[in-house]
C-alpha cells in the first residue's frame, strides 16, 4: 500500500502498536506525526524512525495539547493530515472490591474521553476524504477478571468509531475501529505478565501465538489507506482467530 504524501498522526506513538504502525507508514512513504507523554522515548522514536517523522509531546486528555499536535503537523509538513491513529491507552488491573473510583476513571479519561479528544481536535486540521482508527482491544467483546475497567473502555471504544462514522462520513471521513489479540508489546513488562502466563495464553490462540506489532501495524495502514475506502463503522478482529474460533 502506498502512501506517498500522506500525512498521519499517531498517538502513543514511541512504543508498541504506535511505533509499529508509525515504522510502516513511513516505510509505505508518508510523513508521519508521533505523540506521547514522555519527551524523552518520542525523540529516541523519531530518531529511530528517520527524517519524515516529527515528535510532538502531549496528553491526549488535554484538548489543547492536542490541537497543538496537529498545528504542528501541518506546519512542519505543510499539508493537511490525511490519517489519524488513536492509539495511546493504559491497562491496569482494577480488582473489584479493591480499586479507587480515581485509579477507574484515570483508565477511562485516557482510553476514552483520551480518543474523543484526539478525533475532535483533529477535525480542523482533516483533509478530505481522510480516515481515522481507533485502536480498540479483543477484550473489548470479553469479560476479563480484573480488568474490568480496561475492558468497559476499549467496548467505548468500538461504539465510539460506529457513533463518529455516522457523524463524520458526511464530512468524507471514515472511521474504523481496529481490535488487537494478544501482542507482544511493552505493556506485557507494566503488567508483569511471566513467560507462562503468554505460553498459556498462547495455547488457546488459535494460531498459536501472539501478534507481532507490525502484524497489527499493517492492519491500520490498510485502514489508513485508500485500499480501505468503502470501509467505515467497522471494527477489525486481529487477534490469531480468539474471537470467531473456538479453542475446543
Amino acid at each position: 500500500m502506498q502512501l506517498d504524501h500522506s500525512l498521519v498522526v499517531v498517538t502513543g506513538g514511541a512504543s508498541g502498536i504506535g511505533y509499529a504502525s508509525a515504522a510502516r507508514f513511513v516505510r509505505d512513504g508518508a510523513r508521519v506525526v508521533i505523540s506521547g507523554r514522555d519527551t524523552d522515548k518520542l525523540r529516541a522514536a523519531a530518531a529511530r524512525l528517520g527524517d519524515n517523522v516529527l515528535p510532538v509531546q502531549a496528553d491526549t486528555t488535554r484538548p489543547e495539547e492536542m490541537k497543538q499536535v496537529y498545528q504542528c503537523a501541518v506546519d512542519h509538513f505543510q499539508c493537511d493530515v490525511t490519517a489519524v491513529v488513536a492509539n495511546a491507552g493504559i491497562s491496569r488491573q482494577t480488582p473489584v472490591g479493591d480499586t479507587s473510583l480515581a485509579q477507574f476513571s484515570e483508565i477511562l479519561s485516557i482510553n476514552v474521553s483520551g480518543v474523543f479528544v484526539t478525533v475532535q481536535e483533529a477535525l480542523p486540521y482533516l483533509a478530505r476524504p481522510a480516515s481515522i482508527i481507533l485502536v480498540a482491544s479483543l477484550a473489548a467483546g470479553q469479560g476479563t477478571k480484573h480488568f474490568s475497567a480496561y475492558c468497559a473502555s476499549k467496548a467505548a471504544v468500538v461504539s465510539l468509531a460506529k457513533s463518529l462514522a455516522a457523524e463524520l462520513a458526511d464530512r468524507q471521513i471514515r472511521v474504523n475501529s481496529i481490535s488487537p489479540g494478544v501482542v507482544k508489546t511493552p505493556i506485557f513488562d507494566t503488567l508483569g505478565i511471566s513467560p507462562a502466563q503468554l505460553a498459556q495464553w498462547s495455547n488457546v490462540i488459535p494460531l498459536k501465538r501472539p501478534a507481532e506489532p507490525n502484524e497489527v501495524a499493517a492492519a491500520i495502514a490498510f485502514l489508513a489507506s485508500e485500499e480501505s475506502r468503502y470501509m467505515t463503522g467497522a471494527d477489525l478482529a486481529i487477534d490469531g482467530g480468539m474471537s470467531g474460533i473456538s479453542p475446543f
